[in-house]
């Protein structure tokens, strides 16, 4: 794959990234170091860290040719290498650089201040330009460096992989995989397509009523016993596009898992229901009259009873604890996330790389452990190409397994592959129905970081997101607003959107990583895209821009985060956005907090700069509403009861099926829907049989 890129294009990337993150003296870095931990081990390895760059490592290389440059849409790979070739040549060059020399044989200190003028560029081109190579850089760059790890004091791997309690002396399910002699031998009720929330609470309901059921997944089964991964092999394995999706425009990181178990797998165990005025929009607005019913009520109990979901076990980490006394402390609106961990603590940070220690009770220790208990079978590394129909009903799938393709009968199939996928299949299945792949929504999020320089967090032996602020929640009467939480503490996601200027300035930041709290504010979108199949690729193409509303909602909740950060004795404050300075707080801001003028200029300056595509980091964990059910095949794909307006026996049962953004962590909403749709899945299967006993 390492022609991907021709020499001379590889040789320009890397001089790119270099500039990024160049060599540097260790002098600079050891002086902006906390007085605390500045031990003579810690010098040392900030010595080897300040010379570190990307070019160091080949498996820098490997990362883009393997694991990045080719999941990208073939339009933005197309134009990475025009750019490429233009900085390669003296003619070209100055178009981009304003000098005729190529790129590769300029200074350092001359690319850094050339990569730093396209992010300031009035041009979009120019910033997209920007935000491109660094994006590449420090995805790869952080999968790779394990100095740059030392130096951030974050394990490579979960220190406790091999806990004596909590992983050597338990017992896991393992599940098998059907082989193709299996699947010869078998027939089918129900094939499942996926098997992340929705799909394990279809395939459990369905299998517990006897009914011969497949579950069907393109990712991978992974045992416990696998779990060990570093986030380097956790985003390849276990993410769609190894954890490198975005917007087609580049304005939004999107995480998406993609592996048994879906997002259950990888989620950060939070297990939020879906509240009272999104039930109501649901059921009045889209015509899901169910969301208001017993039935919908009575599937909340029961998915949270399944997975043991409470908050009466919670430990906050650090940045948890912040957030709710620092709210407290503003006279601001904060509570605790409930977690679906059987009733136990849980602390892991490693968990969205799969839950080594079975704690996280997604579907791979739940729903689908009941399923395959009821008789339920199972393929992983599967890809359903199209579902097969016959005189306006289902009739299986084709599916591409063992080198080949294979056509499974089935008399229902279930769409439940995620808000990405599932548009995509249908849309491959020759549906027509325009609110296919329509109404996207992501919960966009932007991001603070906020460091204390008094002590480590150590983040990565603590729960992920324990607490939530509700403050703008409802900004505009209608439940459009945004949540404060905290985020995954990992270094490729938080440094990926931490703002650059310059590459001193970076290497600091990325070296204060574990005296950093990192707090999202997650928009419930008014605005909304698409997803279609990409004509090249075929793979999801995600279409989405960010509304005016979305867009200010979100920087209200950044400047909310800020004061509470600042409540609580916070040194700096960042924004993920490199127009944004950052906030240093004087003793006399330390003294009027929220009410000193200097604070309020610079919140000021933060709703002035707003959020720009290119500069700004926007990301992405909840894609929803694709395929939306509702009373109207005018305004959704499906009906209330999940099946598609266009087709009997084709059900839609995931994330694309909510009817708008659920506002929460979705888990529990796609679960809770899920259940009542196989609960009209069941009710149909049943009349089939007892149809053709007669």
């Amino acid at each position: 794959m390492m022609d991907i890129l021709t020499n001379d294009q590889w040789r320009t990337l890397l001089s790119i990234a270099d500039a990024i993150v160049p060599s540097l003296p260790a002098e600079a870095l050891i002086q902006a170091t906390p007085v605390y931990t500045l031990t003579e081990d810690y010098k040392k390895i900030l010595t080897e860290f300040a010379v570190d760059r990307p070019s160091d490592h080949p498996n820098f290389k490997r990362v883009l040719a393997h694991d990045t440059l080719p999941i990208l849409y073939p339009d933005t790979l197309a134009d990475i290498r025009s750019s490429l070739n233009m900085l390669n040549h003296a003619t070209t060059c100055l178009i981009l650089t304003g000098t005729y020399k190529p790129f590769h044989t300029l200074s350092v200190e001359q690319r850094q201040l050339i990569i730093d003028s396209w992010g300031n560029a009035r041009l979009s081109s120019f910033r997209r330009l920007y935000r491109g190579f660094f994006c590449l850089t420090a995805f790869a760059y952080l999968r790779v460096s394990d100095i740059a790890h030392r130096a951030m004091r974050h394990p490579i791997r979960d220190p406790n992989l091999n806990d004596a309690e909590r992983y050597a002396s338990k017992d896991f399910y393992r599940f098998h995989m059907l082989t193709e002699s299996d699947l010869r031998q078998a027939t089918f009720d129900a094939v499942i397509i996926g098997s992340g929330c929705g799909a394990g609470v279809v395939a459990a309901r369905l299998s517990r009523q006897g009914l011969r059921v497949l579950v069907i997944e393109k990712g991978k089964y992974y045992h416990q016993e696998e779990l060990t991964f570093s986030e380097d092999e956790g985003l390849r394995n276990l993410y769609e596009g190894g954890g490198v999706l975005q917007s087609e425009d580049g304005g939004v990181n999107l995480l998406a898992g993609s592996t048994f178990g879906g997002g259950s797998t990888v989620n950060w165990s939070a297990s939020l229901c879906p509240q009272g005025f999104v039930r109501r929009e649901w059921a009045l607005k889209h015509g899901a009259e169910f969301y208001v019913t017993r039935d919908y009520e009575d599937a909340l109990r029961d998915v949270c009873d399944r997975m043991g979901v409470s908050d009466n076990h919670l430990v906050h980490s650090r940045a948890n604890q912040i957030l709710l006394d620092g709210s407290a402390k503003i006279g601001s609106t904060a509570h605790t996330v409930a977690q679906n961990t059987g009733g136990f603590s849980h602390r892991c940070c490693f968990c969205a790389y799969g839950c080594r220690f079975g704690e996280k009770q997604g579907g791979i220790n739940t729903w689908l452990v009941d399923a395959a208990n009821n008789g339920a079978k199972f393929m992983d590394n599967a890809t359903v190409e199209k579902v097969v129909t016959s005189n306006g009903a289902a009739r299986g799938v084709d599916v591409t397994a063992f080198e080949r393709t294979i056509t499974i009968p089935a008399s229902v199939v279930v769409v439940a592959a995620g808000a990405l996928n599932t548009p995509v299949i249908l849309m491959k299945s020759g549906f027509k129905n325009r609110n296919i792949g329509s109404h996207l929504k992501l919960h966009p999020v932007g991001t603070l970081y906020a460091i204390w320089n008094d002590k480590d967090f150590d983040s990565f032996n603590e729960a992920i997101l324990t607490t939530v602020n509700t403050d703008y929640e409802n900004i505009d009467g209608d439940g459009h607003g945004v949540k404060i939480e905290c985020v995954l503490q990992q270094p490729v996601p938080i440094y990926s959107g931490f703002p650059w200027r310059g590459g001193e300035s970076y290497k600091e930041g990325l070296m204060k990583y574990n005296n950093m709290a990192t707090y999202i504010s997650l928009a419930r979108d008014k605005g909304e895209g698409r997803v279609y199949p990409d004509p090249v690729s075929g793979q999801p193409r995600i279409s989405y821009e960010l509304s005016k509303f979305d867009r200010n909602s979100i920087i209200a909740g950044l400047i909310r985060t800020a004061e509470f950060c600042l409540a609580e004795n916070v040194d700096e404050i960042h924004i993920s956005d490199r127009r944004i300075p950052p906030f240093i707080p004087t003793s006399e801001v330390r003294e009027k907090g929220i009410l000193s003028d200097e604070f309020n200029t610079w919140a000021d300056s933060v709703r002035k700069y707003g959020i720009d595509k290119f500069t700004s980091q926007i990301g992405s964990a909840h894609q929803m509403s694709t395929c939306r059910i509702g009373s109207n095949p005018k305004t959704s794909a499906a009906t209330s009861i999940g099946e598609l307006w266009e087709c009997k026996d084709v059900f839609v049962a995931d994330a694309s099926a909510l009817p708008s953004a659920s506002g929460v962590n979705p888990m529990i909403s796609i679960m809770a829907t899920a259940h009542v749709i196989a609960g009209n899945i069941v009710k149909r299967l049943q009349a089939k049989n007892t149809s053709a006993r007669l």
